[in-house]
This record gives structure tokens, sequence and C-alpha cells, in this order.
């Protein structure tokens, strides 16, 4: 099991919105498990838990359950390599990409 504190800064493309960028964060990681917490976009508290799967070496596919925007519980899909990241956001009714890096500042094992 790993614990790990940092954080995240972000670029949001294709949203017409002001956005947080930057996004203090804890993650726990066992085997395929990830869940945590972080300081979101939209500047509330937002809680996750779901999988990481390797898809290719260095690449992973993350499939979560997110808390803290406008919908009580929102599906989340991103790419990670390298502690760089990307997903597909939306804003009300239009998609825009979400680009961002994890700066991990404390890890625990």
């Amino acid at each position: 099991m790993e614990f790990v504190l940092g954080l995240a800064l972000s670029a949001h493309i294709g949203f017409n919105g002001e956005y947080n960028n930057a996004h203090p964060y804890f993650d726990i990681r066992n085997e395929k498990v990830i869940m945590g917490g972080y300081y979101n976009s939209e500047e509330n508290v937002s809680l996750y838990f779901g999988r990481s799967t390797e898809i290719f070496k260095g690449l992973e596919l993350e499939t979560a359950i997110v808390s803290g925007y406008d919908m009580p519980i929102v599906p989340m899909i991103r790419l990670v390599s390298n502690d760089f990241y990307a997903l597909v956001g939306k804003e009300r009714t239009e998609y825009g990409l979400v680009i961002g890096y994890q700066i991990p500042l404390k890890k625990y094992k």
C-alpha cells in the first residue's frame, strides 16, 4: 500500500469558465485499487474510489467515481504517464480537455 501527499497542476482546454489550476491531493493505492481526495477545479473537495490498469508499459488508465462536482457522483476516466495526466471534462453541454502534472511531495509505504 502506498500513501501520497502532493500537488497537481492543470490546464483546462476548450472550456469557457474560470477554473482552479492547483489541486492539493492525497492518494492511496493498494495493487490496482485507488482512492483519495483533492481540491478540484470547481474549488470543492472531491473524493474518489476506483481502479488503475496498466494498458502499456508506463501508461495507466484510471477509472473511478468522484464526488464534489455538479452531480453527487460522476464517473472519471483518465490516462496517466510519469505523473502527467489527461482526461475529458464537461462544462454544461460542452466537452474539453484537462491536462496536468502531479507533483508527489511525500510518499509513505
